[in-house]
């Protein structure tokens, strides 16, 4: 036994568990794309915001001082105590100036830039500053603000302004602030606490130690401060760099102090935690993550459900079609979905329904006889004249006719000619040759025009329901055309033999004679001359439509004189009325027809009686027949109906095409 595949069901979970996974993953894909641009938009954004924010504070502590030291060097008692010299006095100015300045401490020199007093340091010595760029710019009457270094590792902020008085200059009062962690704290709170800075400063090797900052110091190791130096002292526009402190990813940007002199004495480092910018998506991620996962279990319960209802029309449908291979087709299918199983259910459901209809019919054929079967006719029971004709053309049992055809027998002779069972030598296969009688190319000049017609148009036929026509030939005078032979039962024969046939039976013959019809109807073709004498039933219960010989195109002129006009062509008993009095047909002539064949069929006589063709014809323009119930009480009033309405005498008034006759065929049974 062969091992079976994935299950439907299995294959409906992959199938959509995939469609989750991929939306999923092009969802994190796009949504870490637009996260990553919008971070770097965001901490460029905050990066810029946090500089300018630390440019405000170090910008106003600068102006803070210098305002405040200009006003205290305007006293002039302390403009006279410079002048003086006084040290013990200058001193506890110093001291005095601090406060007032808000410092951490003040000094004073002279006009030379000699220290006199130095407020955190009484004892500090009276040596020479004039060589201080921000010192000796003072002295020249500038007010200065620079960064400064003290004891290698203090940043601070220094402002120097000029102790004068009209215009000559006494001395110099630098007022100094320290950079601290407290400082550090008040950047990152004017930065609405989007970032940590960092200040250090250089000791004279040029190694950055850490001055103050809003970070842990123990993180801050020398290798990273190296790192963080490279940042701040990068050329032209401000360097930002990614850096791991204490594992947190920040992205780090900065900037160098300078002194008065312009000398590096340190720097600053703003740092944005990117881990906060991507936080959002972080949170983002893990409801993607977690939607993701519910949507794989809602992906399984529902491939579940789909499957279990997509397989139950399915499954018996499968089982449907195992009983039907075994022979039994009553297997009863429910599925009434609109969509594509419902659609499969329905045509499976008439499928059986017409398997069942044909089983009737090969039953009903089984149980016929001999008397049911197709009239054979051999050479003795055609007249003399029919016969040494056949004689001279070589078309008698046991002859080799046109060297290529052996004769076998003759299956019967209708109005154009005779037909013969044959067995092509050359493809081995047994086949049907029709002549064309000789008297009556004379008596009717446009005989082999519609000769050449049938095979012209039947040829263009190709349905298991209607006979294939092969090939037309000539031979010393003789047209004859080959086809599909066919062995099986006439349906007239059937019906003067059973009379009415069962209803399923009717209606097999109905539906394969409406498709056999609907195909010729594509191709533009009209039959003419549909009866129970052109239609054979296999014995496997296929109907097989034959003759075409009068068929004609649809769209041929009436002009074209192959069918002379008020010429009548066709069995006045199966006629429409309109092809009786010579007008334009169409294939609603046909509908009419099939109508007259199916009354037949479950009535076990014609529409219409008479004794004579040219009565018939009478009868045909004035007569309604009788409803078919009047003969079948059985039969459904659908049924009859449809007949009724297809035996309408004026065309509009019947189905119209014969794809309509079949579908309320189907609807029926």
């Amino acid at each position: 036994m062969a091992s079976r595949g994935l299950s439907l069901s299995v294959k409906i979970f992959i199938g959509i568990s995939v469609v989750v996974l991929v939306v999923l993953g092009a969802t994190l894909a796009i949504t870490a794309r637009s996260a990553r641009t919008a971070a770097e938009a965001s901490v460029a954004r905050v990066g810029a915001a946090a500089q300018l924010a630390l440019d405000a504070q170090i910008g106003g502590r600068f102006k803070g001082l210098i305002g405040s030291a200009r006003t205290f060097t305007n006293n002039g008692v302390f403009r006279d105590q410079v002048r003086q010299g006084i040290v013990a006095d200058l001193l506890d100015q110093a001291n005095v100036a601090a406060d007032a300045v808000g410092a951490d401490w003040v000094q004073i020199t002279d006009g030379q830039g000699t220290r006199l007093a130095k407020s955190d340091d009484p004892d500090a010595p009276a040596e020479s500053l004039a060589s201080s760029p921000s010192i000796g710019g003072a002295l020249e009457g500038n007010e200065i603000d620079a960064f400064g270094i003290w004891d290698d590792t203090l940043l601070f902020q220094a402002a120097v302004v000029p102790i004068e008085d009209n215009g000559v200059v006494y001395g110099a009062l630098m007022a100094v602030s320290y950079i601290t962690d407290e400082f550090a704290r008040q950047v990152k709170q004017s930065a609405a606490d989007a970032v940590d800075v960092v200040f250090y400063a250089l000791d004279d090797a040029g190694v950055p130690h850490v001055n103050a900052s809003t970070l842990d110091r123990a993180d801050l190791t020398p290798a990273l401060l190296e790192k963080l130096h490279g940042v701040a002292s990068a050329e032209g526009d401000v360097m930002r760099a990614d850096v791991d402190i204490a594992g947190t990813d920040y992205v780090a940007l900065g900037g160098i102090l300078q002194s008065a002199g312009g000398a590096p004495l340190g720097g600053y480092v703003l740092l944005r935690n990117r881990d906060a910018e991507f936080a959002l998506f972080r949170q983002l991620e893990r409801t993607i993550l977690l939607s993701g996962a519910l949507g794989l279990l809602a992906a399984f319960l529902f491939s579940l459900l789909v499957a279990r209802w997509v397989t139950r029309p399915v499954t018996k449908l499968a089982d449907a079609a195992m009983r039907a291979s075994d022979g039994d087709y009553n297997a009863e299918i429910t599925a009434a979905s609109k969509d594509e199983i419902g659609a499969l259910a329905s045509a499976f459901r008439r499928l059986l329904g017409d398997l069942k209809e044909k089983q009737q019919l090969v039953e009903f054929l089984s149980g016929a006889g001999d008397d049911a079967k197709t009239v054979q006719l051999n050479a003795a029971a055609l007249t003399g004249t029919q016969a040494n004709r056949a004689a001279a053309a070589g078309l008698v049992p046991g002859s080799t006719f046109a060297n290529r055809y052996e004769v076998k027998e003759i299956l019967g002779q209708g109005g154009m000619g005779t037909v013969f069972k044959a067995v092509d030598r050359e493809l081995g296969e047994a086949i049907a040759i029709k002549t064309l009688k000789p008297d009556f190319l004379k008596e009717d000049p446009t005989a082999l025009e519609r000769f050449k017609s049938e095979i012209r148009l039947a040829r263009k036929i190709s349905h298991r329901n209607v006979v294939r026509t092969h090939d037309i030939g000539e031979r010393d005078g003789l047209y004859f055309i080959t086809m599909e032979y066919v062995e099986g039962t006439s349906l007239k024969q059937l019906i003067r033999s059973r009379g009415k046939l069962p209803i399923a039976v009717a209606l097999s013959v109905g539906k394969q004679l409406a498709r056999a019809l609907e195909v010729a109807h594509e191709q533009g073709i009209i039959h003419r001359d549909i009866k129970p004498q052109n239609m054979v039933v296999e014995p496997d219960g296929v109907l097989k439509v034959m003759d075409f010989g009068i068929a004609r195109l649809a769209s041929r002129p009436q002009e074209s004189g192959v069918t002379q006009a008020g010429a009548i062509i066709g069995t006045p008993e199966y006629m429409a009325p309109e092809q009786v009095t010579g007008e334009p047909v169409d294939q609603r002539v046909d509908i009419y027809a099939m109508g007259a064949v199916l009354y037949e069929c479950v009535t076990g006589r014609t529409p219409l009686t008479a004794d004579t063709p040219y009565q018939m014809i009478a009868r045909l323009l004035e007569d309604t027949p009788d409803a078919p119930r009047a003969y079948n009480a059985e039969l459904p009033a659908a049924f009859d109906a449809l007949i009724v309405q297809m035996l309408a005498k004026k065309a509009d008034a019947r189905p119209q095409t014969a794809l309509e006759v079949h579908d309320r065929l189907a609807e029926i049974g």
